[in-house]
């Protein structure tokens, strides 16, 4: 038995060595971990919480009235407000501009930051392009014979981001134009008023006797009120409702998509 006891003194050194080493791989493994890890992904949290504990209020306010103001216009199409009444005509664009400025600020804000990599990061950004979705996209209409006719009903993407960009004040914070300033601009600028002239006919066309256009407004409305229940769950600056309209849509598959997508 003589050579465990001259061996246990070499073993043990080397377990000792072994151990050191171990420990060694493991503790760089745990910095790792930490530093390359879970500190960028708790900073793009904390990040993403700071942009919208700063601009979720403005966004919810804009989304709340661009949704009401399309309840109004489609509970009383047969009234034809958009194209008979000038201040209905200039603030129901007004609006559509100060929700899509905020939507360009907080895209702006949160720059490239993987905030899509957490489930309640990818909901965010599916609620916040509801809008792009309902208007510019083939989303709720791929059943549709003729897709020809469904391109010619939206608005294109690059043209929404273009209001929201000339509807902002770079500042710190930024914000959006006031009504005076963008009624002003909206009449003695012809480049400005070029960038909502398809929103315009989206508006114009919104009838029932036009399908795509009515239920693409519609949908936009639906997708605001989604966005407003996801970031005020709480119901502290606007009241819990349904999504409405859908029962008005023309396109029964159109409202059963919408229909699982925000209620």
């Amino acid at each position: 038995m003589s050579w465990l006891t001259e061996s246990i003194p070499d073993k043990t050194v080397a377990w000792l060595v072994l151990s050191k080493l171990v420990g060694a791989v493991l503790g760089a493994g745990v910095r790792f971990l930490a530093e390359d890890v879970l500190r960028p992904r708790l900073g793009v949290s904390h990040e993403t919480r700071r942009v919208l504990r700063r601009f979720s209020t403005p966004l919810v306010r804009s989304a709340e009235s661009l949704e009401r103001r399309i309840n109004i216009l489609v509970r009383n199409e047969d009234k034809n407000w958009f194209t008979t009444d000038e201040y209905m005509r200039l603030s129901t664009l007004y609006i559509v501009g100060e929700h899509l400025g905020w939507v360009r600020i907080i895209e702006r804000q949160f720059g490239f930051l993987p905030f899509e990599s957490a489930r309640r990061g990818r909901e965010l950004n599916r609620r916040l392009t509801g809008i792009f979705r309902a208007l510019s996209s083939h989303a709720y209409f791929r059943w549709h014979p003729d897709q020809g006719m469904v391109s010619d009903s939206t608005v294109p993407r690059l043209m929404l981001t273009a209001i929201g960009e000339a509807m902002t004040v770079d500042g710190d914070p930024p914000k959006v134009l006031e009504f005076t300033e963008f009624a002003i601009r909206y009449t003695n600028d012809d480049q400005f008023r070029r960038w909502f002239a398809e929103v315009a006919v989206l508006f114009t066309k919104a009838h029932p006797d036009d399908p795509l256009h009515w239920d693409r407004l519609i949908a936009a409305g639906a997708n605001l009120r989604a966005l407003t229940t996801f970031l005020d769950s709480r119901q502290a600056l606007v009241s819990r409702r349904p999504v409405a309209n859908l029962r008005r849509m023309r396109s029964a598959e159109a409202r059963e998509i919408l229909r699982k997508e925000t209620t």
